[in-house]
């Protein structure tokens, strides 16, 4: 049969393959946060693998939202991860009370929360509580997947008034150049 580990999740390899031949496991059915849009990341690179292409899967680029209110989403690491990690960080923080959209919302609870690698600027991390923080995230999560630094972010013209300005200003403090806080 199809091995397991001991909390009964399906074994696979780095491209989907169980231990059987011609069967494969994604999703829930494997190690990892049981979340449906990380399942569906690894069906398609499943498919693409089985195609011939290279499929893959950026686990350190998997959000995860928590629909409360106020909503939370993350990406990446956090404080604690680096700090035990022993890596250098820098962090910045906006809080959704500066920011003008949030504010005419009337919904400025939280903020917005990155973490980038002190030496190269790299983002690691991304936390966000408030408003629309599940739609935010992509933000972050499109960053991390392509290697962004905290600068790029800052450097990169966010309509206003938007809730998304906070993690442009976020991004500014992460590196030293707040504008609004």
């Amino acid at each position: 049969g199809v091995k397991q580990d001991k909390l009964g999740r399906v074994e696979v390899d780095h491209k989907f393959a169980t231990n059987v031949p011609g069967v494969f496991a994604i999703g829930d059915a494997i190690n990892g946060p049981m979340l449906a849009h990380k399942a569906e990341e690894e069906g398609i690179a499943c498919v693409e693998n089985l195609a011939g292409k290279h499929g893959h899967v950026n686990y350190d680029a998997i959000p995860g939202v928590v629909y409360t209110y106020p909503e939370v989403a993350s990406v990446g690491k956090t404080e604690e991860q680096l700090k035990e990690a022993g890596v250098k960080y820098n962090k910045g923080v906006f809080p959704f009370a500066a920011n003008s959209r949030a504010r005419a919302m009337i919904d400025s609870e939280g903020m917005v929360k990155i973490l980038a690698d002190a030496e190269t600027d790299k983002i690691l991390g991304i936390h966000i509580i408030g408003p629309n923080a599940g739609e935010m995230i992509a933000e972050g999560v499109l960053g991390m997947e392509y290697g962004a630094s905290s600068e790029d972010i800052a450097r990169t013209c966010h309509a206003h008034p938007t809730l998304s300005e906070a993690f442009k200003e976020a991004a500014m403090a992460a590196y030293s150049k707040p504008i609004h806080f």
